[in-house]
């Protein structure tokens, strides 16, 4: 529902101008510096009227709450609760969450909450949706280790579809409920939660903590003796669809698993190749990259070649597998950006080289002579 226009909103917004943060990149790592003795920075996106972000900024001083709201109607009056409760810690912007990395340092953040965030139910309007993985890894770059999201939502759908986000997107999580309050009210509320619960309606909670890598799903491991079932188990699926395994280094063509290991592993070779394995020990793809920054490759192949398990596609595996084999090409190899390419008819690879804000370079042909897309991403 459409918020109603505030009277002499104009001027109830200047009174407030102190606690608006009209140029938030210049706190950029050194937000802690707005609240003496500050202990943590925590951020809340979509604060409504402010009820939750008082009440909980007054139960803790020596946080510093920075809330964000682009509803000027909504948030003028969470300034003013602020306000009214003479609090020093709460600060608020006015601006697009897609920008949380130019307004927080890396690690700044030891808290993200989500309230009531807009569902997008509409399949069309996911990559909307705050839970989506393009969010999650955003809210990961400001996030400290271990750092966490409190999400709580009346939607049952977002929530079991957030569910499954979160460790596709590096997160573990933890006090999972859907009726948070069954046994009386928990923690503080905001005025939408009050109102469901007055109604009876059940709310959903969880907290999603950051983990170590990008995926709380996946593995990135070399080929090891005891990954042989699983391997094999993989290049039988390849072979009943009739695909070579891309990424795989051959495997598809290997007399058996010793000699495949053995000459993935050689250390003449001047690529890694990494088995993706889930948390049931089950391989479910494989990804190959080239250590060298330069080479012949340059001209035609890629630097990065993978493949997913054809019974395990279209569930986000491929995404997240990327995402670690680029993270070691950055913190293991020390490169700063990273060729791959793909079949020019292939959408669901170019996709998945997109995420990572790939830039198209040129189409050309690949050593086969078909045509194939390349791509440069910044690593």
């Amino acid at each position: 529902m459409r918020m109603r226009k505030k009277a002499h909103l104009d001027r109830r917004m200047e009174r407030q101008s102190a606690r608006l943060v009209e140029r938030p990149e210049a706190n950029r790592g050194r937000w802690r510096e707005l609240l003496d003795g500050c202990r943590e920075v925590r951020l809340e996106l979509g604060c409504g009227k402010g009820r939750f972000t008082v009440e909980t900024a007054k139960a803790e001083p020596e946080v510093l709450f920075v809330a964000v709201e682009r509803v000027a109607d909504a948030m003028v009056m969470a300034m003013e609760r602020a306000e009214a409760a003479g609090l020093s810690n709460v600060f608020f912007i006015d601006g697009d969450a897609r920008a949380l990395d130019g307004w927080f340092a890396p690690g700044e953040v030891s808290r993200v909450y989500l309230n009531f965030s807009d569902p997008w139910p509409s399949n069309r309007q996911a990559k909307r949706r705050l839970t989506h993985p393009d969010f999650l890894r955003l809210y990961a770059a400001v996030l400290a280790p271990g750092g966490e999201i409190h999400f709580k939502t009346d939607n049952r759908g977002l929530f079991d579809w957030s569910l499954f986000q979160f460790p596709k997107a590096g997160y573990a999580l933890k006090q999972v409920t859907r009726d948070l309050h069954a046994h009386g009210v928990s923690g503080v509320m905001t005025d939408y939660e009050e109102k469901f619960y007055r109604e009876g309606k059940p709310i959903c909670r969880c907290v999603a903590v950051k983990g170590e890598t990008l995926s709380a799903r996946l593995t990135l491991t070399r080929p090891q003796p005891e990954h042989e079932a699983a391997v094999w188990i993989y290049r039988q699926c390849f072979q009943d669809v009739q695909e070579p395994c891309v990424g795989a280094a051959g495997l598809e063509d290997a007399a058996d698993y010793a000699a495949w290991r053995a000459a993935v592993t050689d250390e003449a070779v001047k690529a890694n190749t990494f088995i993706a394995l889930d948390s049931g020990g089950e391989m479910v793809g494989a990804i190959r990259v080239r250590r060298e920054a330069e080479g012949p490759w340059e001209a035609s192949g890629g630097q990065v070649a993978f493949s997913v398990r054809p019974d395990r596609r279209r569930r986000g595996y491929a995404t997240e597998m990327l995402g670690l084999a680029l993270a070691y090409c950055r913190e293991e190899l020390g490169l700063t950006r990273v060729l791959i390419t793909c079949a020019d008819d292939n959408a669901a690879a170019a996709r998945t080289i997109l995420h990572y804000k790939a830039a198209l370079e040129d189409r050309e042909a690949d050593a086969a002579g078909r045509p194939a897309r390349r791509y440069w991403v910044t690593v």
